[in-house]
């Protein structure tokens, strides 16, 4: 299967992710959707720690060949299961402690349900992990098209029967992370080999691992401060409604990123590569990476004064923080395609660090921006850490790769390939 079509596959997703985002404000309002992102964000924190690194450090461990497949599968999730459950059951335990501050209008109830929610989404995402360095991209890309269009299907229910209420989305996040962990779990047992592979857990792998793992997991927790810690503060200081709209500006703007996940899941296969011709295809992909997120992320600054249109008008205001938050956008998903390659000669120390260097001036940036203007502030300031980060990724890249930046930036002749490709499959097409 072509680059192409297998990037394509995860593009697809995109459908069905631009129907959720606009579906999601409509049916629960600005206050609901506040107090639903909050929620889940703080499963979202939950798999930050109890990944453990691991999803990127397979990509490094299959490669050098360093254990079984069943070894490296069983390991992975025992460790990913432990994990979970030690973080939800700490977090469970200190939510009472923010309930007049970050966690301020949140029903404890929805925040039982995702911490629960967050032991299968581990599961979910690790065996997916296997299934994609397989090179099932099919598979991978088809699990994650079923679970986001079983959840659209259950919060157009649930808005009928919960309206203007978290708890709907809420249980749709829930069944659709424990269906895609039992789907995903069940077919890689199919496509671990013809016979079957015992799972063990073995303790050296996991010492390994977790030792390889920890710099990036600390990344993570780095990553999830700068990416998602700008709602907490905005309930802090403002209110649930505010999260609400800035969670929809938010999630329009990682539209940009569906291209890089796209093209990053089928580029970390062929990473399995030597390290020149990793940083080849890593700087290849990059360049027309970035051609397609500039040209989505002007289209969707172009249509961003029908917020109100789209989002009601609740949502007036999605419109100035959407603009601010695209150029960051961008940048982060340069980010993602050159750590890649980072990932793949051992530079998990490095990527930790500058994870953490954006976390903390993402919150700084963040809270400074929402103290002095509001919604747009923190919008601003979360844009502003994703550029500087990206900067020093992209100087570290071509430091250690030896390719230039000039192979990095789109050129005239890239669009006009990509035109000219489009021309010759309409002319196939209805010839």
């Amino acid at each position: 299967m072509s680059f192409a079509r297998q990037s394509l596959g995860s593009l697809m997703a995109l459908v069905f992710g631009l129907a959720v985002r606009v579906l999601l404000p409509r049916i629960l309002g600005p206050e609901a959707r506040g107090e639903y992102q909050l929620a889940v964000r703080l499963a979202g924190l939950v798999l930050a720690v109890a990944q453990w690194g691991i999803p990127e450090v397979l990509l490094q461990t299959v490669a050098d060949k360093r254990a079984s497949p069943g070894t490296l599968v069983g390991t992975s999730l025992a460790l990913g299961l432990v994990g979970a459950v030690v973080m939800a059951a700490i977090l469970a335990l200190a939510a009472p402690l923010f309930r007049d501050n970050l966690l301020r209008d949140v029903d404890p109830l929805l925040l039982t349900l995702t911490l629960v929610g967050s032991v299968a989404s581990i599961v979910g995402l690790l065996t997916r992990r296997f299934i994609q360095l397989g090179g099932r991209l099919d598979l991978y890309n088809g699990l994650d098209i079923g679970r986001t269009a079983l959840f659209l299907a259950l919060v157009v229910i649930g808005g009928m029967v919960l309206p203007r209420q978290a708890l709907g989305p809420t249980l749709a996040w829930l069944v659709g992370e424990i269906g895609l962990a039992l789907v995903a779990t069940t077919l890689l047992v199919r496509t671990l080999g013809g016979a079957p592979i015992r799972w063990s857990v073995d303790k050296h792998v996991a010492v390994d691992l977790a030792r390889a793992g920890a710099p990036i997991q600390l990344g993570l927790l780095g990553m999830f401060v700068g990416s998602e810690g700008g709602a907490f503060v905005l309930n802090a200081n403002l209110d649930v409604a505010t999260v609400g709209i800035y969670s929809v500006a938010l999630s329009v703007s990682r539209l940009v990123l569906q291209i890089s996940i796209a093209l990053r899941t089928a580029l970390q296969p062929r990473l399995l590569a030597s390290e020149p011709d990793s940083a080849a295809v890593t700087a290849q992909v990059t360049r027309h990476g970035l051609l397609w997120m500039l040209v989505l992320a002007c289209v969707l600054a172009a249509g961003s004064p029908l917020a109100p249109v789209i989002f009601t008008r609740d949502f007036a205001a999605v419109g100035p923080a959407l603009v601010l938050l695209l150029p960051g956008m961008v940048a982060y998903g340069v980010w993602q395609l050159l750590a890649s390659h980072l990932l793949r000669v051992g530079r998990r120390g490095f990527l930790g660090a500058i994870a953490w260097l954006f976390g903390l001036v993402s919150i700084g940036l963040q809270a400074m921006g929402t103290q002095l203007f509001g919604l747009t502030g923190a919008a601003a300031g979360l844009s502003l850490a994703y550029i500087l980060a990206s900067g020093v990724v992209l100087v570290a890249f071509v430091h250690l790769s030896g390719r230039s930046i000039r192979e990095l930036v789109p050129s005239p002749g890239d669009l006009a390939f990509y035109v000219g490709l489009t021309r010759r499959a309409f002319a196939t097409r209805f010839s």
